[in-house]
Parts: structure tokens; sequence; C-alpha cells
């Protein structure tokens, strides 16, 4: 199956299984991206230290929607969690903050040499933020509680990870940056079935 198809087909099923796990999710959350967009889920995820905690919650249930096996779906909600208090911490003030769930074909393409190219079947989890110019949060072993987050991001995902500049995809298109990561265990094939 074309990637295209693919990713038509696991929006097609992502939709369904959506559909079914609104009631715990907030208002206008698990909507296919606007038409035209890119497809896939996407969530909006509230201001404020709740943030990641919907966010993994949300996660969980649309991966175990997919079929995705329970240790990795506790992965991605680890990495998730760490990306989403980036965000929270980082870029607070710069939403809207949305939680996207997606198969890396149905992006536009990076410049050449970046390793953003997908694996085939990949499917990628990702947050935006509004906060377009800001660097990734550098990584050290002596800043004290902070700059872990991302290592432990590249651990589980086998280095599949990365952040992107690009625009939001609910309510009205905003410029900003999206840090995404390959869920462990999830392919597209798992969204078919």
């Amino acid at each position: 199956m074309s990637d295209a198809k693919t990713a038509d087909a696991m929006t097609a099923g992502a939709m369904t299984a959506g559909a079914t796990t609104t009631g715990a999710m907030t208002a206008g959350a698990g909507r296919a991206a606007r038409t035209g967009a890119r497809p896939g889920w996407v969530w909006a995820l509230p201001g404020g230290p709740g943030c990641a905690g919907h966010a993994r919650r949300v996660l969980r249930d649309a991966l175990a929607k997919l079929g995705v096996p329970p240790g990795a779906i506790c992965d991605a909600q680890l990495m998730v969690s760490e990306l989403a208090t980036n965000a929270h911490q980082h870029a607070g003030d710069h939403g809207p903050h949305e939680l996207w769930l997606y198969l890396p074909g149905a992006e536009p393409p990076e410049p050449p040499g970046t390793p953003d190219a997908g694996a085939a079947g990949e499917v990628r989890c990702a947050i935006f933020d509004a906060f377009a110019e800001a660097a990734l949060p550098g990584y050290s072993w002596t800043s004290g509680d902070c700059g872990r987050g991302l290592s432990i991001v590249r651990e589980l995902s086998g280095g599949r990870w990365g952040t992107r500049r690009t625009r939001s995809r609910l309510g009205p298109s905003v410029r900003g940056k999206a840090v995404w990561f390959a869920v462990p265990g999830a392919t597209a094939a798992a969204a078919l079935r």
C-alpha cells in the first residue's frame, strides 16, 4: 500500500477510534486535521501544568485503539510527557499547544540531509507549540533537575525523534514548531487492523 493510501486509511481508522474516545477528551479534541491538511489525529492540549497529564491520557487511549502493545504505550506516554512538559515550561505563553499522531509521509519533506524521512510504516507523535524560534533545550547531566528529558526521548524512540518548523493543525493556522518521536511498536499496519 502506498504511503498516501496508508495515511488515508490510518486517518479513517483513527477518526473512528477517536470518535469512541472523545468523551475522555476536551471539546474539539480527536479531530482530523483541517481539510487539505495532513491526515492523522490532532488534539488541543490545555495550558498549564495539566498539559503533560492530559497528553499522556489521550495518547494512551489512541494508541490502545490502534493496537499498540502496552509496553510501547508506556514508553510513548513517558516521551509525550517529556515533550508536553517542555512545551509548558519553555513555551507556555506561546499557544496553541497540540498533540499529533500521524504517519511521516503525510508531512512536507524536510530539507536535504535532514534525518526525517521516516521509516516505512512508522507512526509518529508530536507536540506543537507556537514558539518557533526556540531551540531545543540542551542536555546536561550537571544541570540539576532539567535537561534529561530529551535524552529519554532519544533512547526510548531508538533515535527516531526530531523537531521541525511547521504550522498548527487546529483552528487558525499558527506558525510554530513540532517536536516529534517515532512511537515504538506502532506501525501503520497495526493502525489498519
